[in-house]
């Protein structure tokens, strides 16, 4: 059994700026798990020096505090007796709060699930700097899932201490079912996954501050990991490029904006919402695209094939982008993927193409052009990287990047 303990310490991390004070914090260890929290106390740099971290006490008796560690220490001491049978039930955070005196555990019962979620979203995501845009807006359709699962099962008024296994499997089920009834579709198990892990550290913190024991969400497996997508081949690929539309007009749309996708690797949200200004002429002639990524905020750099170059033209004199001032023709994700069907149906493809597979095969063709540098292909397209890189390295990757932007240029040119 690992041992319940309690420790006293000045935290000179938290040394007060205006008045040069140090407060003491206590912490209690149990099961792996901790809570600390700030003791009612401070000291001074002079009293800092007559601290023994052995005893956890200063060495000269006048000082106040050590009446005060006393008398924490002997609450600590009376809670392990009171509990030695079934100390392993018990929180850090319930046991840190017995000692400070705390009388709160009712209070804590009666917290809602709902508000203790919306509570997190709104004060530990929502204005987290860190985090990305697209990174929030997973963290808000989680919790917009799970306030939907608990509202349409009649648990609104479920506390946070009655969160169980149960409660976490009816909410993985409750993803996963159909319900033509309310017209929901059911998620695939990647994507339950997905939803379920956001939902992961706002009950990690309710075991932090001693509401539950356990994260009931930890309990459920699933896959987590996409299927391999289709993907187009080349000859794919110059069939869909090739089409003749005359007689379909409409689809010249959604076939510029899938296409314009497979040879610039952007994302679909990312196509439609480019603008002129993400566009960069260069004296040479060339274009080069500088955009950052809607999902993740990673910046998206490089130089643009003739075919891109040639789609975009295509759309500088027409009315609708004059007044949206997009570089694209605006169409929804959902009508995209419909007449991507149609699309798919006249190049002879034999799976429905969506446009998520414009970037795979963004991917694929750069491999297939031999460009084979990671720092290169990361920046092409808006992948995370390892670090930072300052204008000394700038120019060496610009120039790396003009130089697949001429192996994936002549790589077209042949098989297109």
């Amino acid at each position: 059994m690992m041992k319940t303990s309690i420790t006293f310490y000045p935290n000179i991390s938290k040394k007060s700026k205006k008045s040069g004070k140090i407060p003491l914090y206590a912490r209690v260890c149990s099961k792996g798990s901790k809570a600390e929290e700030r003791l009612n106390t401070e000291i001074t740099e002079n009293d800092l020096l007559k601290w023994d971290p052995m005893s956890m006490r200063f060495a000269d008796r006048t000082i106040m505090a050590n009446k005060l560690l006393n008398t924490f220490d002997k609450r600590f001491e009376e809670f392990v007796i009171m509990n030695s049978t079934s100390l392993p039930k018990f929180h850090p955070r319930n046991i840190l709060d017995y000692v400070l005196g705390k009388e709160i555990k009712e209070r804590k019962m009666e917290i809602g699930l709902l508000d203790y979620v919306n509570s997190y979203l709104t004060k530990s995501v929502l204005p987290n700097p860190e985090l990305s845009p697209g990174t929030i807006r997973n963290y808000r359709k989680s919790v917009n899932h799970f306030k939907a699962f608990l509202l349409a099962n009649g648990k609104e008024k479920t506390a946070v201490s009655e969160v169980n296994n149960v409660l976490a499997i009816d909410f993985k089920e409750y993803l996963q079912r159909i319900d033509i009834t309310n017209g929901k579709k059911g998620m695939s198990e990647v994507s339950a996954s997905s939803i379920i892990k956001n939902l992961k550290p706002i009950f990690n913190r309710a075991i932090d501050e001693g509401y539950i024991q356990q994260n009931p969400m930890k309990a459920l497996k699933l896959r987590h990991k996409s299927p391999r997508r289709d993907r187009l081949t080349i000859g794919q690929v110059r069939a869909l490029y090739n089409l003749n539309l005359k007689d379909i007009p409409t689809l010249r749309a959604y076939q510029d904006i899938f296409m314009f996708s497979v040879f610039t690797g952007l994302a679909y949200m990312d196509a439609i919402s480019l603008k002129p200004s993400h566009l960069e002429a260069r004296k040479e002639g060339f274009i080069k695209l500088i955009v950052r990524r809607a999902k993740t905020d990673i910046q998206t750099e490089s130089f643009l094939v003739p075919q891109a170059i040639e789609i975009i033209n295509r759309y500088k004199e027409v009315a609708e982008n004059q007044i949206t001032g997009l570089v694209l023709p605006k169409r929804s994700n959902e009508k995209l993927n419909q007449n991507l069907k149609s699309l798919a149906a006249l190049a002879g493809i034999p799976f429905n193409l969506s446009s998520h597979i414009a970037r795979h095969t963004h991917r694929q063709l750069l491999a297939e052009a031999g460009i084979e540098d990671m720092g290169v292909i990361k920046r092409m397209m808006g992948h995370s990287g390892s670090g930072d890189i300052d204008s000394v390295y700038y120019s060496v990757t610009e120039s790396r990047l003009l130089e697949a932007k001429g192996k994936f240029e002549r790589y077209l040119q042949e098989h297109l």
